[in-house]
């Protein structure tokens, strides 16, 4: 059960995670009392920090140092003291100019919006792309090129598109292209990309007499298309100290399997060192994410990773807002 703190415990509490968090040093009850109107002596804002001290939610990192807040007073503090405040109208007007137009398609959308989270938050940025479970298909098009070269073309409800050139044996004119296209555009509709790949390799194991050569050949070329769609993928941009921090995650799949389990859960979630149940490195590390969504469907997770000394209410604000720029487009798309 959560332990529950009196008012001035909380107000001592609050007060000192945020000079920690300025300051990176150790904070001590004489800088307490000159900095914030407490109306408190230093004895009496010492001996409240040495009782948070013996509950967990401060650490002494030296004998003669202040006090420094654990993981535990960091959660207290992001869950029961940070107040949040929407991003002034000029932050909010450079995020949207940094990641710019929809000109691009999905993916540089997406590699626009890790570099803005990483530029605006100073730390480093991270985006889930949708994977093919989340990815809807909307339209499919092949085109010719030359004798024996197609152009396929993957078009997603989400704006994700993805171009193939195929190489086949046999020549296909415009009727019979128009055909292929009508069909697949027709059985593929509405499905997202891993129900099409299932459907194709189920349909290509079994001999149907009632398709016919174009049939099959639409069956082969969406495949060939489709393997060529990226699969779920994790972006990162970020300073180069930071980066090394995402060392301590090991590789994307560990960081991907994170984010993933984000998903589910509604508005920002912040998840402080050990919260995020990795490995040993990551006591150090923060991480801030919201869901985006095409439509009322989750697709994706971005966010702000960075150390436990991060300025909480900023970041959560530049991911908030930016979950929410990044639904609005797809939503436009």
């Amino acid at each position: 059960m959560p332990i529950e703190l009196s008012e001035r415990y909380r107000e001592i509490l609050g007060m000192l995670v945020a000079d920690y968090i300025a300051s990176a040093s150790p904070v001590g009850s004489r800088t307490l009392s000159k900095h914030h109107p407490l109306q408190l002596s230093p004895a009496t804002i010492r001996n409240v920090m040495s009782d948070l001290t013996e509950m967990g939610f401060l650490e002494q990192p030296h004998t003669s140092a202040g006090r420094i807040p654990t993981l535990q007073g960091l959660r207290y503090y992001t869950d029961s003291l940070l107040e949040v405040h929407d991003l002034s109208v000029q932050e909010q007007a450079m995020i949207r100019e940094k990641v710019g137009a929809s000109d691009g398609g999905l993916q540089h959308f997406l590699q626009r919006t890790t570099v803005v989270l990483s530029t605006i938050s100073h730390y480093v940025g991270i985006v889930l792309t949708p994977g093919s479970d989340d990815i809807i298909f909307k339209h499919v098009e092949f085109l010719r090129l030359s004798s024996g070269r197609l152009l396929g073309i993957f078009v997603s409800d989400s704006g994700l598109e993805q171009n193939r050139i195929i190489d086949v044996r046999d020549d296909f004119n415009m009727a019979e292209l128009e055909k292929i296209n009508h069909f697949c555009n027709r059985i593929f509709t509405g499905l997202t990309l891993a129900e099409a790949r299932e459907k194709i390799a189920a349909e290509l194991e079994i001999e149907r007499a009632e398709y016919d050569r174009l049939m099959k050949h639409a069956f082969v070329f969406s495949e060939k298309l489709f393997s060529a769609v990226p699969e779920r993928d994790v972006m990162i941009e970020g300073k180069t100290q930071l980066m090394e921090m995402m060392n301590m995650l090991e590789e994307k799949q560990r960081l991907a399997k994170l984010l993933d389990r984000c998903k589910e859960a509604e508005g920002v979630k912040i998840f402080i060192g050990t919260d995020t149940r990795a490995e040993k490195g990551v006591a150090e590390t923060s991480l801030i994410t919201a869901p985006y969504r095409k439509g009322r469907s989750v697709i994706g997770t971005l966010g702000v990773i960075g150390p436990t000394r991060m300025n909480y209410a900023h970041v959560v604000s530049v991911v908030d807002f930016t979950a929410k720029l990044v639904s609005d487009y797809l939503e436009r798309s």
